[in-house]
């Protein structure tokens, strides 16, 4: 099993999904090997890559919290891996989806699909920008007669249509379109002498478009959620709480994890989103929740697994690797990457 992450040296090991991964494929048996987006390149009609062998220490559950070896891994020797020869392909580079990024999308387009699992899709991860893929949804489009499943949202570069919208609605949340980890996000009051400053920063004077979202009081009692889906099923959920002094819940801006379950509420939303998902070959995805609405459908490289697994005493990651050890069109009988990669 093949991770295309950042340097691993970069990553959290109690926190981050892809170390989770990892962990668990080899406790699996499996040879597990990484590289990065930009190491990415294409040779004698293959796409290929300098791979590197790893082996985790894993961590240890302690006590609702991952207790972590200072050095937690090891680093094997680096090999030139064509990926066709490789069974799984998890793309979790973080974001910023930018030239780089869909650089490495393009060559994994290139990847035979009824040879290599890729998760997720490089045409699905093109297609999906996390801000503004829940928007495709067919309540967001008005075309539902179902429960809305996501809050009033306003896209737009225009300050004058933010604030007379933020003044109708009280109160809202201002996202980047091209942000992570809760980076960018703010609160946004028809009262703050400061408006006018934030929406010139935030939409580079009227040139760069944003996310506006209606204020979900449910946020204040309740924080939000990270529910991973995988297959368009939920497995596991998370409740995030802001830390005292900050709004966001986004665990790498401090939120609290706290054990969550799945709800009927959760398996409704997902069995509704699941065809979209599905389609584009995105099938490893984590959904924010405020209350009953879906804010945002995270697709590069989902967090959570790791709260997931210790404040629930779930295994979501093992459920992930079982899942691919399944769809990986090597194995008998094992059907193709339907919606993945095309030639």
């Amino acid at each position: 099993m093949l991770f295309v992450i950042d340097a691993i040296d970069t990553l959290l090991p109690a926190h981050d999904t892809s170390v989770a991964l990892m962990e668990t494929a080899q406790l699996r048996g499996h040879r597990v090997l990484i590289t990065t987006a930009e190491q990415l390149g294409y040779d004698h009609g293959a796409v290929t890559a300098p791979c590197t062998d790893v082996v985790l220490r894993p961590a240890v559950r302690h006590e609702g919290s991952w207790i972590t070896d200072p050095d937690w891994y090891a680093l094997g020797p680096t090999t030139e891996v064509v990926l066709n020869e490789v069974d799984v392909v998890f793309m979790r580079t973080d974001p910023p989806v930018d030239d780089a990024y869909l650089r490495a999308t393009f060559l994994l387009d290139l990847v035979d699909p009824n040879r290599t699992l890729i998760l997720n899709s490089p045409r699905g991860l093109r297609d999906a920008n996390e801000k503004l893929f829940v928007l495709q949804t067919p309540s967001a489009l008005g075309t539902d007669s179902q429960v809305a499943l996501t809050p009033p949202t306003l896209v737009t570069s225009n300050r004058t249509k933010i604030r007379e919208t933020v003044l109708q609605w009280g109160r809202a949340v201002l996202k980047p379109t091209d942000g992570m980890a809760g980076r960018g996000v703010m609160v946004l009051d028809p009262t703050d002498p400061n408006l006018g400053t934030l929406l010139d920063s935030a939409t580079n004077r009227g040139n760069t478009q944003v996310v506006i979202q209606k204020w979900i009081e449910d946020v204040e009692a309740e924080g939000d959620r990270r529910l991973i889906v995988l297959g368009g099923v939920p497995i596991g959920s998370v409740r995030r709480r802001a830390v005292e002094g900050d709004f966001r819940c986004n665990m790498a801006a401090g939120g609290a994890p706290e054990a969550d379950v799945v709800t009927d509420r959760d398996r409704e939303v997902c069995a509704r989103l699941a065809p979209m998902l599905w389609s584009r070959g995105l099938h490893l995805v984590g959904l924010d929740l405020i209350g009953p609405y879906v804010t945002e459908i995270n697709v590069t490289s989902p967090t959570g697994i790791r709260e997931i697994d210790v404040v629930g005493n779930v295994q979501a990651a093992h459920e992930v690797i079982v899942w691919s050890e399944t769809q990986c069109p090597r194995r008998a009988g094992a059907p193709t990457n339907t919606g993945g990669s095309s030639q």
